[in-house]
């Protein structure tokens, strides 16, 4: 078996090297086939143990485990890493280029047996790279780099999930999965299948913006969103809900948790909170209505951007903000969580097509229309526009639209001292 050191910069761990040598008496590498000593390095800023060696592709073809997920102790764990694009022309090339005895490099795993032990290699980067790997089962004899970590916990196993995926396009959302995966756990998640804004058995997607479901993003900025307008409802009179203007919140986005978010998680309960759910609950009425009608209607587009209206940034910002902002009002709320009416001139509940040709007179001409952005004047647009149907019900029409937004402007400008 090949000699074992630890590289200068690494800190000697008797429970590493066991690890290590359980490793090598598992997996062929061609370092233990040509006598090459193992070296055991230590990342300077994580501190975690990893080595670099070529694993045979017969062994990385049988132990790889591209369904690597983030807390090992949680069986209904989730996937971690992105979806595997089987179908994509990249995927499909590379998949020949294996079959053809191409050996790829620099594929990154964490060495575990804490789930599904029969695949110890849990795969963080390099997930295509290892399919292809399997697929390419006549080129068994074939070695792989691959870099091996040992003794990850959550946190350090995070940061490797992230770190091995910057060298490609990997999206926010996917990013978002992660952390919140790290930091809080699936509550979030578990918070979505409650108000059905999930499916049960189903994850939050790697591209928001190519699917059809909530991301992490837009769940996090719901809550936040229905927070923040319920404190202040909760110190308004009725008569004077509708005399100032709102700013619904945009969460953040990326390798790091929302501070606003981050506050409310740490402090509640969601899962406990059947308020906050029933506004999840309504909300996914309103969507999948909204989703209905698109597909149904012969009279709009079948667009994406008309199905998922009620996934548009502004639209789910505004439209929580005011589930908030109303639970005290508890007459306002019902038309609120009421389905908008829908006529033979408006098709669908949101009225996608008008919202997206609105245009106030003050806007510049290259304004793109009612709850189509995520900018602050587009969040408090929207968010009046569904105050203001909370109080006069019906459809959400044009007339509906020029009211609530010249209410703003002019609240605004009143504001300015004009």
């Amino acid at each position: 078996m090949a000699t074992i050191s630890f590289d200068d910069n690494a800190n000697h761990s008797s429970e590493i090297e066991t690890l290590v040598l359980e490793f090598l008496s598992l997996v062929q590498t061609l370092e233990d086939e040509s006598d090459a000593p193992i070296i055991v390095f230590q990342d300077g800023k994580s501190e975690a143990y990893y080595i670099k060696c070529n694993i045979k592709a017969r062994d990385a073809a049988r132990f790889c485990d591209t369904k690597a997920r983030l807390n090992v102790d949680a069986p209904e764990a989730f996937r971690a890493n992105r979806e595997l694009l089987l179908t994509n022309k990249t995927f499909l090339k590379m998949k020949d280029d294996a079959a053809d005895g191409r050996e790829f490099n620099d594929i990154i795993v964490e060495y575990s047996k804490t789930y599904d032990p029969a695949k110890p290699l849990k795969v963080w980067g390099g997930q295509h790279r290892t399919h292809a790997i399997i697929a390419a089962s006549d080129v068994e004899s074939r070695f792989h780099g691959f870099r091996v970590y040992f003794r990850l916990d959550k946190t350090q196993r995070t940061e490797v999930a992230l770190i091995s995926n910057t060298n490609i396009d990997v999206s926010n959302d996917t990013f978002d999965r992660m952390v919140e995966e790290t930091i809080f756990g699936d509550k979030l998640r578990r918070w979505c299948h409650h108000a059905n804004l999930i499916d049960p058995g189903e994850d939050f997607p790697d591209v928001g913006g190519k699917s059809e479901i909530i991301t992490v993003k837009l769940a996090r900025t719901f809550i936040v969103n229905f927070h923040l307008g319920k404190n202040i409802g909760n110190e308004l009179a009725s008569d004077e809900l509708d005399r100032r203007t709102y700013e619904p919140y945009e969460a953040l986005s990326g390798i790091n948790a929302d501070p606003e978010y981050e506050s409310i998680a740490n402090s509640t309960d969601i899962l406990g909170d059947q308020k906050l759910i029933e506004a999840g609950m309504k909300f996914a009425e309103l969507h999948f209505a909204q989703r209905n009608a698109v597909i149904q209607s012969p009279k709009i587009t079948n667009r994406k951007g008309f199905r998922n209206k009620a996934l548009v940034l502004s639209v789910l910002f505004g439209w929580s903000y005011v589930a908030g902002l109303l639970q005290s009002h508890e007459d306002r709320l019902a038309t609120h969580y009421s389905i908008p009416r829908t006529t033979a001139s408006i098709p669908d509940p949101l009225n996608a097509i008008e919202m997206s040709r609105f245009h106030h007179n003050t806007d510049a001409p290259t304004y793109r229309g009612l709850g189509t952005r995520s900018a602050l004047k587009d969040r408090q647009r929207v968010a009046q526009l569904f105050l203001a149907r909370s109080k006069e019900g019906g459809a959400i029409d044009k007339s509906l639209m020029r009211k609530a937004v010249s209410t703003v402007v002019s609240l605004k400008y009143a504001q300015e001292g004009y």
